[in-house]
């Protein structure tokens, strides 16, 4: 009986397949979908070799489709599952995210807002967050737009005449004012993702801005003061993102990680970086001995303050916000260092910034993702956060979408041809 059960769970359209791509690992996760909720059946992971990847950007794709491939692999067979859909992850140095907000000013403020009308209001606003976006993003790469693609959109914030609603269907007013999301990679970056779908062959729910993903995964949307930065440290890369008032400001990424650190002690003890890894993770877990603790601390509180100049350097990039989050998120594995967590609980850095009062920092971890159960027992600390807020993300899919969702799904396909 329990075989039986098992083959008729293989061919279930609630299983789907989160992709995490990132410099250091591929993570793979097989999640079945409850409605709103989901569990994780199964994990795999594959480390990348030095060359697959560089600062979250793919640089051998048979490489990386076969660390791919490993992954997925070991996460099925746990799981006893076949998995037909996927979202997949996408971060680096060469994505953007900004979330920009247009008003729409309705001919007739006494008139119900019907869907026809809400079509063209998406439609139009739309169109102008990407114009702004697309051309802001290629003048900071030196990219030309047209290389420039747009990665995924999502409506965060939906206000008539200054107040919030989810649904404005049926409401009356006179200005109609979106935020909206909007992540872009180069094309080269994106195809290259594209490709590597084309051949693990799922259908696929999503290429997903994992900053964005981040900031999806806490369920905060019932409390919409929610503000906070969220920062991963991968291995290649920084990812921020800032949530104020329950809506996504925007995203950013630089490219110093947990790579950076290894090199440093790789320099410093002149060993290779494998031996080095070594070493920082011996370190990580207090297995070193007092001298060669010393040493290594040494060497990694000095990139601390270097990575700490690009925190607050990608932090002063979001000239729209005023006052920023005093809540700081960490997640990553490169966020299991500790100098990362004590460069940013120093007093100094952030009265250059607009904080209206010292930033107090606290580690993710994976019960903080409440929509998902982790049957696996294998997702512990910050840096399994990723793979589960792009699981989380692909529940959101799968689920009855929110009217607002499916409309500005139809425009962005226009925009991805």
């Amino acid at each position: 009986m329990r075989i039986f059960r098992r083959i008729k769970k293989r061919s279930s359209e609630a299983h789907f397949l989160a992709l995490d791509i990132g410099t250091d690992y591929v993570k793979a996760l097989v999640v079945e979908a409850e409605g709103k909720k989901g569990r994780v059946l199964g994990v795999g992971s594959r480390k990348q070799k030095l060359g697959d990847m560089q600062s979250g950007v793919v640089t051998d794709i048979a490489a990386v489709i076969s660390n791919c491939m490993s992954a997925i692999r070991d996460a099925e067979n746990m799981a006893g599952v076949s998995t037909k859909k996927m979202i997949l992850g996408i971060a680096g140095e060469l994505v953007k995210g900004a979330t920009s907000t247009t008003t729409y000013v309705r001919k007739d403020p006494s008139s119900k807002i019907d869907l026809s009308e809400l079509k063209n209001i998406v439609h139009k606003m739309q169109w102008k967050s990407f114009d702004i976006v697309r051309s802001q993003l290629a003048h900071e790469t030196g990219y030309s737009e047209i290389d420039v693609k747009l990665v995924n959109a999502a409506i965060v914030d939906v206000r008539i005449d200054g107040y919030k609603v989810t649904n404005p269907i049926g409401f009356q007013g006179k200005e109609v004012t979106l935020g909206i999301f909007n992540a872009f990679a180069p094309l080269v970056h994106y195809g290259a993702l594209q490709t590597i779908a084309a051949e693990i062959d799922r259908e696929l729910l999503a290429i997903a801005a994992e900053p964005y993903a981040l900031t999806r995964c806490m369920g905060y949307e019932d409390g919409g003061q929610f503000g906070a930065i969220f920062i991963d440290v991968g291995a290649g890369t920084t990812d921020i993102a800032i949530v104020r008032n329950g809506s996504l400001d925007g995203t950013r990424m630089f490219t110093l990680g947990g790579h950076t650190f290894t090199k440093r002690l790789s320099q410093s003890l002149n060993i290779s970086f494998k031996e080095a890894e070594d070493i920082k993770l011996a370190y990580i877990e207090d297995k070193l001995e007092r001298q060669s603790h010393r040493i290594v601390r040494e060497a990694m509180k000095t990139d601390a303050d270097v990575w700490l100049s690009g925190v607050i350097l990608t932090l002063e990039e979001f000239q729209n916000v005023d006052v920023l989050p005093s809540k700081i998120l960490l997640s990553g594995g490169g966020a299991h260092l500790p100098e990362v967590k004590e460069a940013l609980e120093s007093r100094e850095w952030f009265q250059s910034l607009p904080f209206a009062k010292k930033p107090q920092i606290s580690l993710m971890n994976p019960k903080m993702v409440s929509n998902l159960a982790d049957e696996t027992k294998l997702l512990k600390d910050q840096s399994d956060i990723v793979p589960m807020a792009l699981a989380n993300l692909g529940l959101e899919f799968l689920a009855e979408e929110q009217l607002l969702s499916k409309v500005l799904k139809k425009v962005v396909r226009l925009m991805q041809i």
